[in-house]
């Protein structure tokens, strides 16, 4: 039986610029933490260099939460865009390190909701019509985002990441938006990664009305971009075994990629996060599903951390891959 290969991811931006003094902005929608491109690049770059010291290899540029929504400027917006890309990139550039991936991260509709509503999968105006969510509205949300990048900046990613994903109709709407961007931009040619969040165990949203889940992730429908990767991040405790021990039943060409990436061990309990587990209890935990994973059918897994997460978790993970790839 073949290994399946396994690389380490970063962890969370926005609980470490916290820790190193930065206050987040209030507000809906606000930046949060792509609010310090504006004023604290330099802590947005100490944020990654700490998890490359820790010895991931795939990183997430700050800009889960930066929307036109928030800036009310196309071009404040693109400017940011351009300071986070460059941010990153400068980072893994002068440490030299090969073989590193550079995500451009765009987080859900949710972001423009009220604070934890991607743990719900509950949306409101203008993501909604007649009480189920808006392909239409989520679609158009999701491609004029993918616009507003700068197309100088587009060589120095290696992908898209859109993050924590808790509907499946959204799912499908960024597919969309993905294959209406690829056709209008046929130069720009890159990986797109879909998260997809489930807070203890299960994908939210299952119930809600319009929330069809036939093929959203990987059938091979005409005008839909079909995503290489299956990101699956969860709430730091939960049973994920069910959820990375996949089979065959993927459609397409491309074999999936599983991303890892749970939350630092607290739980979501509907507007903040509470309890915990401490590092070494969080790394067991993480370890127990990879154990699970390695019995799916991936084509690699990559691992890292979501909210609360920090390089101390990346730097114990890394050591637990470091055994398990093996020599």
């Amino acid at each position: 039986m073949n290994r399946i290969p396994i690389f380490i991811a970063d962890g969370a931006m926005a609980s470490q610029l916290e820790h190193l003094g930065f206050k987040m902005p209030n507000g809906t929608p606000n930046l949060w933490s792509s609010s310090s491109l504006i004023s604290d690049i330099e802590l947005v770059q100490r944020v990654h260099r700490g998890y490359l010291d820790a010895g991931a290899s795939v990183f997430s540029t700050c800009t889960y939460q930066l929307t036109l929504e928030a800036t009310q400027s196309e071009d404040v917006t693109r400017n940011l865009f351009g300071k986070a890309i460059d941010s990153l990139d400068e980072v893994v550039t002068t440490a030299g390190h090969s073989g590193c991936r550079k995500l451009l991260s765009l987080g859900p509709c949710a972001v423009v909701q009220p604070s934890g509503t991607e743990y719900s999968g509950i949306y409101s105006h203008p993501f909604t019509h007649d009480g189920k969510p808006s392909f239409e509205a989520m679609y158009k949300f999701h491609l004029s985002r993918m616009e507003l990048v700068p197309e100088e900046d587009w060589p120095k990613l290696d992908g898209v990441l859109f993050e924590t994903i808790p509907l499946l109709s959204e799912v499908t709407a960024i597919r969309k938006a993905i294959k209406q961007f690829q056709q209008k931009h046929q130069a720009i040619k890159k990986e797109f990664y879909i998260s997809m969040v489930f807070p203890d165990g299960h994908l939210p949203g299952q119930g809600i009305k319009g929330n069809n889940s036939t093929g959203a992730m990987t059938t091979m429908d005409e005008g839909y971009a079909v995503v290489r990767a299956v990101l699956m991040p969860s709430d730091g405790q939960a049973d994920i075994s069910g959820i990375v021990r996949r089979d065959r039943s993927f459609s397409g060409d491309a074999v999936p990629i599983l991303l890892l990436f749970p939350d630092g061990g607290e739980i979501w309990d509907g507007g903040r996060f509470i309890g915990g587990l401490n590092v070494g209890e969080w790394c067991e935990h993480v370890e127990g599903a990879l154990e699970c994973a390695s019995k799916g059918c991936w084509g690699s897994i990559w691992v890292g951390g979501c909210c609360n997460t920090s390089p101390s978790h990346i730097q114990m993970l890394h050591n637990i891959v470091s055994e398990l790839n093996g020599p």
